[in-house]
């Protein structure tokens, strides 16, 4: 098959079958009491999962107000979406993407990925932000936003060992070969920050710009060639506000990585459950995405009707995914990490490093594991896993100052793609 395969509209429509298997699910399933916890603390570290309460709650919108039809047609009207069959390693995928181009004169590409429990929606206030920004002379962005193979309405791989570097070849081709970017920049978090690490060290000729809100360490500075480094890791030379970073992700690694465990010895097993119980792959998720976020922005998933919608949503894409890939990305990656290796230098390297996420390390120990040209960092105070949603006027603008950041002959060059793509 031609690698030049011409995308295809995409409309996401659930057949009425599929989804009247879900809310039968739903209307049938029995939550279980939980045990007994003095008042506040039901959310506290050592609970067990979701309390009852949270779950009944976001079970009770979802039988009796959750609409996935206007769902359905929001994220069509908000998404201008396609599919394309991409070659990758003897298998065909059909990469499912959305693609919004900006009008404006001098717009630069960036390929969003996402990762575990997020989707290609977490890309929609960038979108709204960047593609079209309020600002006339604000850096404007032609945004792709794919799902990862096998995640949402993206085509899964039908062999196990999926690697994180094999998705980073099917992304840069869909970037390069099918839309027509010479270059790019790539922007990923969690799952998407290990792919684009590697998309930057396979392709850096065309992924020319890499940004990451992930900046998790997989592995301690070289001994060899980073001395220095290794001996402030040694020696602990952090400040407070670093050891604090610090302690939160050694903490959720020691707590609350039970998850990835279970994805990463028997992905099939726990998709078996997971895929069809609708109640049971919402409390899975939900789960997770409420202790990723900072501590003020818990309401996101449970507030009011909005907020509980779109943890429903969320859960919808992957229970119409069918199949085990949200599991298996870790059982075919956890182990392969610690050889990421630094970004080489021609690479342009932006960090933004959010209070309470789960991966961080000093700009000192980034500079010698995550990239050797680093041209934008930035801590917040505030802030979590997912910044599209806590924090999204922030992102965005730590997005085009990262594009301001990029040597000059780096930004030409992609603005001169993101001019050539739409010849």
């Amino acid at each position: 098959m031609s690698q030049t395969a011409t995308p295809t509209p995409f409309t996401i429509a659930v057949t009425d079958e599929k989804l009247a298997w879900i809310q039968d699910r739903v209307k049938t399933a029995l939550v279980i009491p939980d045990v007994e916890h003095p008042a506040g603390d039901e959310w506290a570290a050592w609970v067990d999962g979701p309390p009852t309460t949270a779950i009944q709650a976001l079970v009770d919108y979802w039988r009796t107000s959750y609409d996935w039809r206007k769902v359905e047609a929001r994220l069509n009207n908000t998404f201008r979406m396609f599919t394309v069959p991409i070659e990758e390693q003897g298998e065909t995928f059909d990469v499912h993407f959305a693609h919004h181009r900006s009008t404006r004169k001098g717009a630069v590409p960036m390929i969003y990925v996402h990762g575990w429990p997020g989707s290609f929606l977490e890309s929609e206030a960038l979108v709204e932000r960047l593609v079209e920004p309020e600002d006339p002379n604000a850096q404007a962005f032609h945004i792709v936003a794919p799902s990862l193979p096998g995640y949402a309405f993206g085509g899964r791989s039908k062999r196990p060992g999926l690697s994180v570097a094999t998705i980073g070849h099917i992304f840069n081709t869909l970037m390069v070969t099918i839309l027509g970017y010479p270059s790019y920049i790539a922007q990923g978090g969690d799952w998407g920050s290990m792919i684009i690490r590697r998309m930057a060290a396979q392709h850096p000729s065309t992924c020319i710009a890499a940004h990451t809100n992930f900046p998790t360490p997989f592995g301690p500075p070289s001994a060899l060639k980073h001395p220095l480094a290794l001996f402030w890791l040694a020696t602990r030379w952090f400040t407070p506000a670093q050891k604090e970073r610090l302690a939160r992700m050694m903490a959720w690694r020691e707590t609350e990585l039970g998850y990835a465990l279970i994805h990463g010895e028997k992905p099939q097993t726990i998709s078996y459950a997971l895929l069809d119980s609708p109640v049971g792959m919402l409390a899975w998720l939900y789960d997770k995405a409420r202790r990723v976020v900072d501590p003020a922005n818990v309401y996101l998933w449970e507030r009011d009707d909005a907020d509980k919608e779109r943890m429903i949503t969320w859960t919808m894409l992957y229970l119409l995914s069918e199949n085990s890939a949200h599991a298996r990305m870790y059982k075919d990656n956890m182990h392969g990490m610690g050889d990421l290796g630094a970004i080489d230098a021609s690479v342009a390297v932006g960090v933004s490093a959010f209070r309470y996420d789960l991966g961080y390390m000093p700009k000192w120990w980034a500079d010698v594991s995550l990239g050797y040209n680093i041209t934008f960092w930035r801590e917040h105070e505030a802030g979590g896993h997912f910044p599209t949603l806590e924090c999204p006027g922030v992102f965005a603008r730590d997005l085009q100052d990262f594009v301001g950041s990029v040597p000059q002959a780096c930004l030409q060059k992609l603005r001169e793609s993101g001019e050539a793509a739409g010849n």
